[in-house]
């Protein structure tokens, strides 16, 4: 121990060095807590929270309609932190705070902008940005999801359907076509799927049209949700449209060459006669003439709607100018006749009307007809008048002298001088004498005879109440005198046709026009014509039935019935 202090002492001598190790200390310290710290705190000291964002719609039309006013706004965060959810402008400017320093635990959470600044005013149209900040102990981190202000409705145009359109048959197929904002979504009526918008906007749509009118009606919608929305009218027409033609009918024969078409449509329809347009008032009445060609004629009548559809009124219409030829056959001019009744018997144009004396006659399909005239003693005016279906009348006159016997006596006795009458007289006598010896001598064994036949036993339904009247012929073998009666069914007198009339041998007619002896019209049924002749010691009859026309068919036994013939013989002469 000494050695070891006197060598220690012997270095005393020398300069001795000290050390100071309260820095040392400090630093070593201050490690001590910082690494405590570290291994307390490493979420705060190592990273920042983790934010994530997202909005389920970029756009939003805050202008109360119900229809996308907000955006929800989802976010993510990784850690719990201190968050702030501010909404920003294009500058960047804090327009407002919708979440301000709120402790949230990790996970997701949900803030809702209504498009509002921080003094409840809408804002204006723009991009605008939801930001999204978490605050850890020291560290932070942000995220950021644009949304956009719009409350302008979308554009919404069509380029091919003017309102309240008419269309015709041939367009039943509409093409739609239109423009809009190229982000929209254009919907058509109540269709299940909107249509096909490309990437200019464009779209195109064939659209079947119903009769009648259909409403079609476009609904563009945008990404905020605002609407623009169009509505069309078009009317499908293909029904003709109606025409009535009023003048001419069809089958008119006419004997003028200008003829008026009259008629009416519906107003605003076109009207085309024979291919020129005719004027339409506003009652849709029109009148348009036409000038005929000799002959037939088509008279064409087209009416055309706003929308081309075409109805056709054809009407054919004969013109005739020329009268109708007129010939008779059995009454020449100045004929003499013994008859008091005359058959008329004629030939015209088929469907003529005829008019013997102002009664109307039959005309048969060729044209033929045949009538019969009551003569007076004297001359008689035949006036046959020949009117066709264009009102073309042609006219025939005949005169015709019916001589009875006492009017041919008086005829030859007029301007004979006294003397002669005298002479004549005495002559008469005497060969009144020889007639009388002559007849005593046997002149009464020649018998007489009468045939009756009915060339026309029917009386037929004529114009208004006239009967075509019936016709008996009969025929006595020298001359007689003849009486003729009518007589029905139940054997009563009804008419005298003639009586005692004077008749030369030979055939006559004699003519019932079916009155009764008071001049009315007899009944339907069965009548007797009885004919008796007779001269100064002979008298004989014959009767034939003939028939008032009716509903019921004639009876076999009376259409079977034969004629009566009856010889008086008054003794010999």
């Amino acid at each position: 121990m000494k050695t070891q202090l006197t060598h220690s002492s012997s270095r005393r001598s020398a300069p001795v060095r000290r050390f100071n190790i309260l820095p040392l200390v400090a630093i070593l310290t201050l490690g001590a807590v910082g690494a405590v710290l570290v291994m307390l705190f490493p979420a705060d000291w190592v990273r920042a929270p983790e934010v994530s964002i997202s909005v389920e719609r970029v756009a939003i039309s805050p202008n109360g309609d119900g229809n996308l006013d907000t955006v929800p706004v989802l976010y993510s965060l990784s850690s719990e932190a201190t968050v702030t959810v501010d909404v920003l402008d294009e500058h960047h400017t804090v327009v407002r705070t919708l979440l301000g320093a709120e402790q949230q635990a990790a996970g997701q959470h949900t803030v809702v902008w209504d498009g509002l600044d921080r003094l409840g005013r809408t804002l204006p149209d723009g991009s605008y940005f939801v930001r999204v900040t978490a605050q850890a102990t020291v560290q932070k981190s942000s995220a950021t999801a644009q949304v956009d202000i719009d409350t302008e409705p979308p554009i919404i145009r069509l380029a091919n359907l003017p309102e309240d359109t008419e269309v015709g048959a041939d367009e039943g197929e509409l093409v739609i076509e239109g423009v809009t904002d190229p982000d929209a979504t254009v919907w058509l009526n109540d269709w299940p799927q909107p249509l096909e918008v490309n990437e200019n906007g464009a779209f195109s749509v064939r659209y079947t049209l119903q009769e009648g009118v259909n409403r079609i009606e476009l609904t563009a919608v945008d990404e905020a949700g605002n609407q623009a929305s169009l509505v069309r009218e078009v009317t499908l027409l293909t029904e003709p449209p109606k025409v009535t033609v009023l003048n001419p009918p069809d089958g008119l024969w006419i004997n003028q060459q200008m003829l008026s078409v009259q008629g009416t449509v519906e107003p605003g329809v076109k009207v085309l006669v024979n291919g020129r347009e005719a004027d339409v008032d506003a009652a849709g009445n029109f009148n348009e003439d036409v000038v005929l060609e000799e002959g037939e004629n088509i008279v064409r009548v087209e009416a055309v709607d706003a929308v081309g559809n075409v109805s056709v009124d054809e009407r054919r219409v004969f013109l005739r100018t020329k009268p109708p030829a007129l010939s008779l056959t059995t009454v020449q001019d100045g004929m003499k006749v013994s008859e008091p009744s005359l058959l008329v018997v004629g030939q015209t144009e088929p469907q003529a009307t005829v008019r013997l004396n102002g009664q109307e006659l039959t005309v048969d399909s060729q044209g033929g007809f045949q009538g019969l005239v009551d003569l007076i003693a004297g001359k008689n005016i035949i006036r046959v008048e020949a009117t066709d279906r264009a009102g073309n009348t042609q006219v025939v006159v005949r005169e015709v002298t019916y001589t009875t016997g006492e009017t041919a006596l008086a005829q030859s006795e007029a301007g004979i001088p006294p003397a002669v009458r005298t002479v004549l007289a005495v002559t008469g006598a005497g060969l009144i004498g020889v007639v009388g010896l002559w007849l005593i001598s046997g002149l009464w064994r020649r018998p007489l005879s009468l045939e009756l036949r009915a060339t026309r036993p029917t009386l037929t339904p004529g114009v208004g109440d006239m009967l075509e009247p019936a016709v008996v012929a009969f025929e006595i073998s020298r001359p007689a005198t003849v009486t003729a009666e009518v007589w029905d069914a139940e054997n009563r007198h009804v008419a005298t046709v003639f009586r005692h009339q004077r008749r030369a041998k030979g055939e006559h007619l004699l003519v019932w026009n079916g009155r009764d002896r008071d001049g009315n019209l007899s009944p339907p049924g069965t009548y007797e014509v009885e004919v008796s002749a007779g001269t100064l010691f002979t008298t004989v009859s014959s009767s034939t039935h003939v028939w008032i026309e009716d509903t019921t068919p004639r009876p076999a036994w009376e259409q079977s019935r034969p004629a009566r013939t009856e010889n008086l013989d008054l003794g010999e002469d």
